[in-house]
């Protein structure tokens, strides 16, 4: 992949997910014929998919990491806020996601969370159900998280900032 392809992947993926906090119930698919040069930059729909479970398991390491510094009560509780908090912050990623969920696509991506989540909360690496115990600490986080409602879409032309520029220039 070139830089310019990267650039322009990261590029749609912002806008995919700036369009995905404010309009949840668009489907990944709709998302990707919504953004101007999305599917050139994406083959498919997986492809997407990857990059934002990738982008939502940056936030949610960084929200472990915030949550470890700050000191919470215990290992359970950091991992739990940790998870609402990265919910809240990406609404739009966590629902489609969340859509997702029986993909098989993803699954490895999904117990790689659980993991996460699991050893965050202090269950041993070798524990013989490390997943499912993450899985269980999701499913308590997701009981937990208060998604703020969505913002109206500006009536602005839908497309990249570069776009929006020449179309201003003309």
């Amino acid at each position: 992949m070139t830089w310019n392809a990267y650039n322009r992947r990261k590029e749609v993926l912002r806008e995919i997910l700036a369009i995905a906090d404010k309009r949840r119930e668009l489907s990944i698919t709709e998302l990707l014929d919504t953004v101007d040069g999305g599917r050139e930059a994406y083959a498919n729909e997986t492809e997407l998919l990857f990059d934002i479970q990738m982008n939502w398991f940056q936030r949610l390491s960084g929200q472990l990491d915030r949550q470890l510094s700050e000191g919470v009560d215990t290992p359970e509780i950091m991992a739990v806020s940790a998870w609402v908090n990265a919910a809240s912050d990406m609404p739009g990623a966590r629902a489609l996601l969340d859509a997702q969920i029986d993909n098989p696509a993803l699954g490895k991506a999904f117990v790689k969370e659980h993991t996460l989540l699991a050893a965050s909360a202090g269950v041993p690496w070798n524990h013989p159900d490390l997943s499912g115990h993450g899985k269980r600490l999701q499913d308590s986080a997701r009981e937990s998280v208060v998604y703020a409602e969505p913002v109206e879409a500006e009536s602005a032309p839908s497309g990249s900032l570069l776009s929006k520029l020449r179309s201003r220039a003309a």
